[in-house]
């Protein structure tokens, strides 16, 4: 962390609890969404409870993209008008762990879908609040974000490596095809929903009408919050549409082509986000955070070349790398885009703005993203009639990958206008500036 004068520090104290929230955040959705799709496989047709239907886990991927559309938005206002943000975050965890429970208690699709439905309605505005908590409390949020969040990673590896390794040692008995995982979530939720109320109040910021994110300001009124705020978001939308192939097709792709243990090979990419966590406050003091964004998505373009060259290539390095840069790609991209919001917005709208990211992001991009991704797995991998399926993977890979390179094209394009508010110039931007100015 960049050296700070000790006024500027946040107490310890404050720094374990706001750890603690992201790690308990991660960990009550990692307990069960890697392990889903396999219990619905379990249970799919004639197998198991046969309770889904074929198809099922593809269309209900959408719950997600459709949960995080409005849903952290409309609570981002209630936080900065009317309510405390550590009280919305018990209220949306309670409703993430009854969502669960439904889900485990579920005996028909229909039922199981409305409850993820509900889930994923309670979960993107319990991130959006954990993001305002952390960003409000923090004194030096630029530089201890990004440390409070590494939390959040090594709880999503936690889970993973609890319901993956450490149950089955425990019992000998693996729970990933069973409903165990949703039980674990629900009771994950629940305490994070308690534990909630230890958290700072967080009360709604001052109301300051100059400040606010109307059609005035987005248009270009006098005081141009709203536009660079809005710009941005439609930049967002682009650089997240890419992120939907890896998450939805990699861990086939890597059975497919024979590599051992893929879920567990996959985490190697968390270990890179710890490591770009740790990094980001150093980078944003020497290149800036829109700098970090722009690298953010053409990592996800260097992923997915990398991807169609290990396609075609005899070696498996270029897979590997691939998997490994997932820390720029998801920090640089997700983090680092809540950090830009968060200058953006202004301290009077912080908790609305993170739900707009919220929905831009996860919701917008994920969901054209996946129709998108869609087609291209209809064309390369899976066309109708060809029997067996050609998976066409180095094709595949190349269509996220020239989504990327558009995105990239679109944020380059509105770069000027989304310097963050109170953000000091990086040191980098700081000598070409010096440099242009001598050759005047």
């Amino acid at each position: 962390m960049p050296h700070a004068e000790p006024e500027h520090r946040s107490s310890l104290g404050l720094m374990l609890r706001l750890s603690a929230m992201m790690f308990l955040q991660y960990w009550s959705f990692g307990a069960w969404a890697v392990t889903v799709g396999t219990y619905i496989a379990a249970n799919t047709g004639e197998e198991g409870a046969a309770i889904f239907s074929a198809g099922f886990i593809g269309y209900s991927s959408a719950a997600g993209a459709i949960g995080s559309l409005l849903s952290p938005a409309i609570v981002g206002i209630l936080s900065d008008r009317y309510f405390s943000a550590r009280r919305l975050l018990a209220v949306t965890q309670l409703g993430c762990a009854a969502a669960n429970w439904g889900m485990h208690q579920s005996r028909s699709e229909w039922t199981f879908l409305l409850w993820l439905l509900a889930y994923f309605h309670c979960l993107f505005p319990a991130i959006a609040m954990t993001n305002a908590i952390g960003l409000r409390n923090l004194r030096n949020s630029q530089a201890e974000y990004p440390v409070v969040r590494v939390a959040g990673t090594l709880g999503w590896i936690a889970a993973g490596l609890f319901v993956g390794m450490g149950w089955p040692w425990a019992t000998g008995v693996s729970i990933e095809a069973t409903r165990i995982p949703l039980a674990i979530g629900a009771a994950s939720s629940l305490l994070l929903a308690i534990f909630a109320l230890a958290l700072p109040a967080t009360p709604p910021p001052q109301r300051q009408p100059s400040m606010a994110i109307t059609a005035t300001s987005v248009s270009g009124g006098a005081t141009g919050v709203g536009r660079p705020l809005a710009m941005f978001l439609i930049a967002s939308v682009f650089a997240c549409l890419s992120s939907v192939a890896y998450n939805s097709y990699a861990n086939l792709y890597l059975n497919q082509r024979g590599f051992p243990n893929p879920a567990a090979l996959m985490t190697m990419g968390q270990v890179s986000d710890v490591v770009c966590l740790f990094a980001t406050p150093w980078l944003v003091a020497r290149v800036g955070l829109r700098a970090l964004f722009a690298a953010g998505i053409a990592a996800w373009a260097v992923r997915y070349g990398l991807l169609a060259g290990g396609s075609r290539l005899a070696g498996d390095w270029p897979v590997y790398a691939a998997i490994v840069v997932h820390g720029p790609c998801f920090v640089f991209v997700f983090v680092v885009g809540v950090m830009i919001v968060d200058k953006l917005a202004g301290e009077a709208y912080r908790g609305v703005a993170q739900g707009l990211f919220t929905g831009a992001s996860t919701g917008a991009g994920n969901l054209l993203g996946a129709f998108a991704m869609g087609l291209a797995q209809t064309r390369f991998l899976t066309p109708a009639g060809e029997s067996p399926p050609p998976y066409r993977w180095s094709e595949f890979w190349l269509v996220p990958a020239a989504m990327s390179v558009a995105a990239g094209i679109i944020y380059v394009s509105v770069w000027k206008s989304l310097r963050p508010r109170g953000e000091a110039q990086p040191a980098g931007e700081r000598r070409e500036a010096q440099g242009e100015s001598s050759t005047v």
